[in-house]
């Protein structure tokens, strides 16, 4: 039974994921929070379809994505590449860097290197689009962009590698490099795996900051994380609970910590929405959804965390349903859950 309840927070983390990610494509970059409620009603409850007639900056974005073919339940580019490692994972049975950079080339070859290729290509996948058509070998390759994408797929490996810490640092970090070179982006990416992987392995919510400071301990780990303040953020998040009076609404949280794309806001917020929704996926997506700015990359981190919290079983089975090709993606998630 112990066992059980493990893989179905790792099949939890894995579809919480791309489950946020989908939530938040349509109703993506929404700076303007009062034109996101004229465009969706004052409460984003489910998968949406991006409106191909914004009229504001990121609207030719939404345009893109809408004349692409994307519909709700669809995954984000980001999304993709996640897919591409849970596909690589599922049927290598481990982590394989050459497997899944091929695969990775496969999708490279599909962009032409500008932001409208794909279902929008990224910063740091522009970068590394570059890079690798000028020849560059994939151990050389890495882009510094501040981005979540890294921290994202990194829960794939989190699944797999969750029973031991030190393992899943050396085979995340390699990962997170193959697309993000700062060491403040990698240290960030990596400890946030760490964290799911801890509660894929059953450490409760209210101990998770003793845990992390635990595995500052460990050599392997702390080399490759650039503080001990990095690898006990989550406990952080605890002002949820702990202040007097609280964030209402909840979502205007993401405004405090910032609306942008940089790891570094969007982290904070997916910590605190865990914290004050802990038994509650719905709620605490929802609010990483309905807080605007990237939403998509918010989401998609807070679904990865209360993911590995509540399980798959917890996850509403309208979500699921919801999402492309989620029997699959359900298959695949059981193959790297059950690997771990």
């Amino acid at each position: 039974m112990k066992n059980d309840g493990i893989k179905d927070r790792a099949m939890g983390a894995i579809v919480g994921t791309l489950i946020g990610d989908a939530l938040g494509l349509g109703c993506h970059w929404y700076y303007d929070l009062e034109q996101l409620k004229r465009d969706y009603g004052s409460w984003i409850s489910g998968y949406v379809t991006s409106k191909p007639d914004r009229s504001d900056l990121f609207g030719k974005i939404a345009k893109f994505r809408y004349e692409a073919g994307l519909r709700a339940g669809d995954v984000s580019q980001t999304g993709q590449v996640t897919t591409l490692l849970l596909d690589s994972v599922a049927e290598s049975g481990t982590y394989d860097e050459g497997d899944f950079s091929r695969r990775l080339d496969a999708l490279l070859d599909t962009l032409d290197g500008s932001a409208f290729s794909g279902r929008y290509t990224d910063w740091a996948m522009r970068d590394v689009w570059k890079q690798r058509k000028s020849g560059m070998v994939w151990k050389d390759v890495g882009s510094d962009a501040d981005t979540s994408e890294a921290a994202m797929r990194s829960t794939v490996l989190a699944a797999h590698f969750f029973k031991d810490p030190e393992e899943l640092a050396r085979r995340v970090y390699r990962n997170i490099q193959l697309t993000h070179r700062s060491l403040y982006i990698a240290g960030q990416s990596l400890s946030f795996a760490l964290t799911v992987a801890a509660f894929i392995s059953g450490t409760p919510l209210p101990e998770i900051k003793k845990t992390m400071a635990k595995l500052a301990e460990k050599k392997e780990i702390r080399a490759k994380v650039p503080s001990f303040d990095c690898l006990t953020q989550v406990g952080n998040g605890a002002v949820a609970t702990s202040i007097p009076v609280k964030i209402d609404p909840c979502f205007m949280v993401c405004s405090i910590y910032g609306l942008s794309c940089t790891l570094g806001f969007m982290l904070p917020a997916a910590y605190y929405f865990i914290h004050r929704y802990p038994d509650n996926f719905e709620m605490a997506v929802l609010c990483a959804v309905n807080g605007g700015g990237n939403n998509m990359a918010r989401a998609a981190l807070t679904g990865a965390l209360s993911g590995a919290l509540v399980g798959l079983k917890g996850i509403p089975q309208r979500f699921i349903a919801g999402l492309k090709d989620n029997e699959r993606l359900l298959q695949l998630a059981d193959k790297v859950a059950s690997g771990g």
